[in-house]
């Protein structure tokens, strides 16, 4: 028998057939693997880009629940975002306005159901959308973003079988609102151990709470003489993150390197037992430590002089608040930022050439504007931080903390 040129010619090509196949499936398998890996490793970096740019979107709106003047707008919201995404090598394809539960939101301020039928940011043709719902809303404004992120990847084998590129898409949402929580000193939040009304306080001659002075809300950028007047209910109070334990040491100590602990709003925090908050060590901690500083103030709205049931302002046993004494709770709804004065700062004009704090002896010709003998004189300032934010707790005043959350 004899084996005929043609059928060995026809079964060569079948192997070149085969093995032509085969390696474009090794090819397309090598592909998968290596330009995949990359697409995957894109894939966070694109992620991050996107986290990126709703955070600069929101951070647009946190301004807004300040006082930020002009009024930040649209197009400062895309801006923001698109300059972002750039920033990380990638595009904001799209982009939609929120409120602060991450709810997609209409020109008519209600949630959207889809996004053929939310508010795209960079097109709003009425701007900022507004936010209807006062559980999801802050100051009644669109309050977060949701960035849809895009970026293209070049391949690097799987293009020998025609897949020259890949495109990789992601969402994040950020919003802004007021804090719901201080973190703890340790995480970075740090606060001093004092806490204010949410309203203005004056004293009498005497150096007596008066409850006829003050009452007026707290304003953004304005000087105050804030006066320490005698140990009243609704005064401004020193505070003891450890109780009972404690005493002047542990107040300096805590002035002078901030060891507060985690704090959610609303709550009832018992924080009392500070020994002589009179003493000259606690003057000059303050005036050391923060000359010309902006430092976080918790702000309080009602005392009480047993542990209330729950949370909330009316948590309190009737007959039991105001707290007097040592036992003593305070009810924190909001967070403010203080800068004490500094000396002879320019930046600082209505200060002067007084200091921060007055606490030690009698100071009646600083601080007796408001009839005290001892005072912290400084402004509330706009501040911006990141935690977990609300809708907002309080009495609305404009110096309570606001906050840019990632929530997807």
């Amino acid at each position: 028998m004899s084996t005929s040129p043609h059928g060995e010619r026809h079964q060569a090509g079948q192997v070149l057939v085969l093995l032509a196949l085969g390696i474009v499936a090794m090819l397309a398998m090598v592909g998968l693997i290596v330009d995949g890996g990359n697409a995957f490793a894109q894939q966070r970096n694109t992620q991050n880009g996107a986290d990126s740019a709703a955070d600069a979107g929101a951070l647009v709106l946190a301004q807004n629940a300040g006082v930020m003047v002009p009024p930040k707008t649209d197009p400062d919201v895309w801006n923001a975002i698109t300059a972002a995404a750039l920033s990380n090598n990638m595009t904001a394809g799209a982009a939609y306005y929120t409120d602060v539960a991450g709810n997609l939101l209409t020109n008519g301020g209600t949630i959207a159901p889809t996004t053929a039928s939310a508010v795209v940011v960079g097109s709003a043709p009425a701007g900022i959308p507004p936010c209807n719902d006062p559980s999801k809303c802050v100051d009644g404004r669109a309050s977060g973003v949701r960035v849809i992120g895009t970026k293209t990847v070049d391949t690097y084998v799987a293009r020998v079988v025609g897949m020259n590129s890949i495109t990789i898409s992601t969402t994040a949402t950020a919003v802004a609102g007021y804090l719901n929580d201080i973190c703890s000193s340790g995480a970075g939040c740090k606060a001093l151990p004092v806490t204010f009304p949410v309203t203005t306080v004056g004293c009498d001659g005497t150096n007596k709470l008066d409850p006829s002075v003050g009452g007026v809300p707290w304003v953004v950028n304005q000087f105050y003489i804030i006066p320490l007047c005698q140990s009243d209910p609704g005064n401004v109070g020193w505070l003891d993150w450890t109780p009972t334990a404690g005493g002047t040491s542990e107040l300096i100590t805590s002035i002078d390197v901030p060891d507060n602990p985690a704090i959610d709003l609303p709550s009832w925090q018992y924080i009392t037992g500070t020994g002589n908050v009179n003493s000259q060590g606690v003057q000059d901690a303050i005036n050391n430590q923060y000359a010309g500083q902006i430092i976080l103030i918790p702000l309080f709205d009602s005392e009480c002089d047993i542990q209330p049931a729950g949370t909330d302002q009316g948590d309190c046993p009737l007959g039991h608040s105001p707290g007097n004494g040592s036992n003593n709770w305070y009810h924190l709804p909001e967070f403010a930022a203080f800068q004490f004065c500094k000396p002879n700062d320019p930046t600082l004009p209505a200060c002067g050439s007084h200091q921060g704090a007055y606490i030690n002896g009698s100071n009646s010709a600083i601080c007796g504007t408001n009839g005290g003998t001892s005072c912290l004189l400084g402004y509330f300032r706009d501040f911006i931080t990141t935690g977990t934010v609300g809708p907002g707790q309080g009495n609305g005043t404009d110096v309570k903390v606001v906050g840019v959350q990632l929530i997807k």
